[in-house]
């Protein structure tokens, strides 16, 4: 095999678990060309991937010709657009993707994997992926390797194993908390623990966090001071976002807030037994209903005083 192309959305934990896939496909056939397609965030991705200089990160709409030994089309919870379906058929040799809706997937597809709800771990999702390829799974626990930034922390005035990490910010309302919530979290945290605590996102969203505790501040950095900044912390408290796959791939001491459509990102099929540290979610406030019209009702459930409690222990 010597050419593998993946498409993926744009976010940091389907670009890791696309790097997962590309690890083991790398294993088998190291002299493979890899490479993964996003459709925007191509500069983030890039920056995540820095250390990997084997995989090819191109934007999806820069694709031409020739067509590549292997093509994967990502899992979803929703339907693949049929433009990017066809446009993966011209590009593949063999084609591989995973049941959705669309009545033309079999006119498509070399093979196409069955999927069914949300429960099954995408690492596994993965591995399925792997198998029907016929690439073996030599690589079964995810990891990350990072660009080490030693600056970074004289820069932010922070000690190594002397600060907890705090990411709150999920990209959208309806996997988000609320500002109060967030506020409450925030402060439950500061007053339960003397080491710094560091909020992480972007100008915009710290500042919407309003004025910080006295031994709380915020943080701006690029993904690879990120991986440094959440690889010498003593413990990580986020929400089920990209920053928290971070810490998990590196198994950094990591308290997880999941919402209900994102708990199977978090169980041992994905990452192994004790990783994250602790994990709170509220599946049964949604009941397999999850409202999108505004923040999570089963993340501003959780009880903050609790995992305050729990990330004190850092």
């Amino acid at each position: 095999m010597k050419s593998v192309l993946t498409f993926r959305p744009g976010s940091i934990g389907d670009c890791l678990m696309a790097k997962y896939f590309l690890e083991n496909v790398h294993a088998a056939n190291p002299g493979a060309e890899v490479v993964i397609a996003v459709p925007t965030r191509l500069a983030m991705v890039r920056d995540l991937l820095a250390a990997y200089r084997w995989i090819k990160v191109v934007q999806t709409k820069s694709l031409r010709l020739p067509r590549r030994d292997l093509v994967v089309t990502p899992y979803t919870g929703g339907v693949v657009p049929l433009k990017t379906k066809l446009f993966a058929r011209l590009l593949a040799k063999k084609l591989i993707g995973f049941s959705d809706r669309s009545p033309f997937n079999r006119f498509l597809y070399t093979k196409l994997i069955p999927l069914a709800g949300r429960s099954r771990a995408p690492r596994l999702l993965e591995c399925d992926a792997l198998a029907v390829a016929g690439i073996p799974v030599s690589i079964t626990q995810p990891s990350f390797e990072y660009l080490p930034q030693p600056q970074l922390l004289p820069k932010l005035g922070l000690q190594e194993k002397n600060y907890v990490v705090l990411h709150l910010f999920s990209g959208g309302n309806a996997r988000g908390l609320s500002p109060a919530r967030k506020r409450e979290l925030i402060e439950a945290l500061a007053k339960a623990m003397s080491v710094p605590l560091v909020l992480t996102g972007t100008p915009q969203e710290t500042a919407s966090l309003g004025e910080l505790p006295h031994n709380a501040r915020a943080a701006h950095t690029t993904l690879q001071e990120l991986a440094h900044l959440i690889d010498h912390a003593a413990g990580m408290v986020s929400l089920d976002t990209g920053a928290a796959h971070l810490a998990a791939h590196m198994r950094k001491p990591l308290v997880v807030l999941a919402s209900c459509v994102g708990v199977q990102w978090w169980g041992e099929d994905m990452y192994g037994k004790g990783n994250p540290t602790a994990l709170f979610e509220r599946v049964d406030v949604c009941a397999g209903k999850h409202d999108y019209s505004g923040y999570a009702q089963c993340l501003d459930a959780i009880n903050m005083d609790e995992v305050a409690r729990i990330a004190a222990k850092f």
